[in-house]
């Protein structure tokens, strides 16, 4: 990632490991997690966008408020985030309102749109449920304690904590507002590992430029 931002800012290419080396020296490496761990083989194929959308939701805390919940909705192949909240509570109402507002707001049609979630309550009760069957969507749960079934939003969720809510002291809900829409938005022009290493903002382009098809993400 240091690589990819370093050779965008100087407009010629630098050497990742020539970045790595000098990140080492300086200590600035995060210990990686264990890559010999088993990986559970990924059964559905993303073949554009508005196909498989990952949803969840975490709390964040604030002074006046306490805990506020976040739901967040990221799209399996271009990594954006089509849709997210921040409110006081975290019911199934509020699962359905950034739902909701996410397929009007992209216009998505009937019958294409399949929604990742876990099994919390908020995504299993019959109000959501039957929310999604009205809307012609498909309901996929991942399995019970596994995580990489959720792994777009799950990895997303733990980027926004290491460079946004751990970092931040917010005082109110408005404040926090404000922040994690600026986060967002930065985000869709931050380039992405998976994307090997375009932004998401450059990859939905790919999908409504037809002179930029050829460059679109796999």
């Amino acid at each position: 990632m240091v690589a990819a931002l370093a050779s965008r800012d100087l407009g010629r290419p630098v050497n990742r490991k020539r970045a790595q080396r000098i990140m080492r020296a300086h200590h600035l490496l995060q210990r990686s997690r264990n890559q010999a761990r088993l990986r559970r083989p990924g059964f559905f194929r993303v073949r554009c966008p508005d196909e498989l959308w990952h949803l969840d939701m975490t709390k964040v805390w604030t002074a006046q408020h306490g805990w506020i919940y976040l739901h967040t909705i990221v799209d399996c192949c271009t990594r954006e985030v089509a849709g997210w909240s921040l409110e006081l509570r975290c019911r199934d109402d509020e699962a359905i309102d950034v739902v909701e507002r996410a397929i009007c707001e992209r216009r998505v049609t009937p019958g294409v749109l399949t929604l990742g979630t876990d099994n919390g309550s908020q995504f299993t009760s019959r109000d959501f449920r039957r929310h999604l069957s009205a809307r012609g969507v498909t309901h996929r749960r991942g399995g019970y304690r596994d995580p990489e079934s959720q792994a777009f939003i799950e990895s997303w969720f733990g980027q926004f904590k290491k460079r946004c809510a751990w970092r931040s002291e917010w005082e109110t809900i408005e404040q926090a507002r404000g922040e994690v829409a600026d986060y967002v938005q930065n985000y869709h022009r931050r380039p992405h590992s998976g994307l090997s290493y375009r932004t998401p903002a450059e990859v939905a382009r790919t999908w409504s430029d037809p002179s930029s098809l050829q460059i679109r993400a796999t």
